[in-house]
């Protein structure tokens, strides 16, 4: 097989292992480097907070959009050529971020990225399912450990070219020639898909699939509402200056990044169902921390354990949507992603609407109730 992972013996090689973890990394600095840069951005563009939201609005729609039809792009052409396509339209699109001239060409330029970093995210995930399936051994947790490390080189990348006082578009510029560098040589290292003669028998997806999708909005609603509400309640709830409440995220993501790399460890230990429930028991402690906490480093602290917490669960619902038997792991990833990814739209606008009724912090019990479904939802991945 061209590009295989593996020997006759099913000997994980190196160089394979280092192409798909170099995609998971640059998708987390990607996501990390735009997110940090949104002020320079709105000043580049000249543009308020209702036209930033809009340019999220079409990043998410075109993402969804994207993730609809991933799967069927992947039978068609294999999700080694659609990654090394849309990691290059990504690289290639993130500069003219940081050139929108007006609100227009920014939600082009945002739709672009939408749709290209939606194709990335599954078909990343495939090749992180095919190197587990060729080399029988578990691996996601170590790549998706990629994407926590990616996330915080892109935040430390992001501050160090604003405290240079540099524009987004050199920090995007200086990204992207970075990881178009790397991407060749990591690009003819990618699996081939796995052909799966009973796809033409079995054209629905089995109902434990779907569930995986729930479980990834349980996981995805914790971390989501931390990175998007982290600092707002830190600042705004705990009084803490904004220096701190910068930090909330990357608490987090340091927690997602260090227990991701024992995941797979893990899972050959305890097993998925046991993992899941004490990560879902954890984020909901660590949220209880944030709550009562009067000091924000404490506050800090719970948002450090609803990371490690929730670090296990992409890796563990990926990897098992994606082995199902008979299952195409492209298929079964685009659905995933799109059920966890689409709630996801959603979520902040919500969170919000309830803190403006009851308050913050008690608009912060509903990761803590989906933190609770994570664990319920553990039994299902018993073996």
């Amino acid at each position: 097989m061209k590009g295989a992972l593996v020997t006759n013996r099913g000997r994980l090689l190196p160089s394979d292992a280092l192409s798909c973890f170099f995609f998971f990394t640059a998708a987390g600095g990607y996501y990390s480097l735009l997110t940090s840069r949104m002020p320079a951005i709105k000043a580049g563009a000249g543009i308020g907070d209702a036209e930033v939201g809009l340019a999220l609005l079409c990043l998410g729609a075109a993402s969804v959009t994207g993730l609809l039809f991933c799967g069927r792009l992947i039978r068609r052409y294999t999700s080694a050529r659609l990654l090394r396509v849309s990691s290059a339209a990504l690289f290639l699109l993130l500069p003219l971020a940081g050139l929108a001239p007006g609100k227009f060409s920014l939600f082009a330029v945002f739709a672009g990225l939408g749709l290209a970093v939606a194709i990335f995210d599954v078909c990343m995930n495939t090749q992180a399912i095919l190197l587990e399936a060729h080399s029988r051994s578990r691996l996601m947790g170590r790549m998706q450990a990629g994407y926590s490390l990616g996330c915080i080189l892109g935040a430390a990348l992001g501050a160090a070219f604003a405290w240079a006082g540099a524009g987004a578009f050199a920090n995007f510029l200086f990204f992207s020639l970075v990881c178009l560098a790397c991407r060749a040589p990591a690009g003819r290292h990618l699996q081939e898909d796995i052909p799966r003669r009973d796809a033409a028998r079995r054209p629905r997806l089995p109902l434990f699939v779907y569930f995986c999708g729930f479980m990834e909005i349980c996981a995805f609603s914790s971390e989501g509402v931390v990175g998007d509400w982290g600092s707002i309640f830190l600042h705004s709830v705990k009084g803490a200056p904004e220096s701190t409440a910068a930090l909330s995220f990357g608490a987090a993501a340091a927690a997602m990044a260090l227990v991701r790399l024992f995941t797979d460890h893990l899972r050959e230990r305890l097993g998925d169902a046991t993992l899941l429930a004490a990560g879902g028991l954890l984020v909901a402690a660590g949220f209880v921390v944030a709550i009562a906490a009067d000091s924000p480093a404490v506050c800090l602290a719970g948002f450090f354990l609803a990371g490690a917490g929730v670090a296990p669960a992409v890796p563990i619902v990926m990897s098992r949507a994606g082995s199902c038997p008979g299952v195409d792991p492209g298929a079964a990833c685009s659905a995933v992603s799109t059920i966890g990814y689409g709630t996801l739209l959603f979520l902040p606008p919500l969170l919000g609407s309830v803190s403006d009724s009851i308050g913050m912090e008690k608009a912060f019990l509903i990761p803590i109730a989906f933190a609770l479904l994570l664990a319920a939802g553990s039994l299902a991945f018993r073996k």
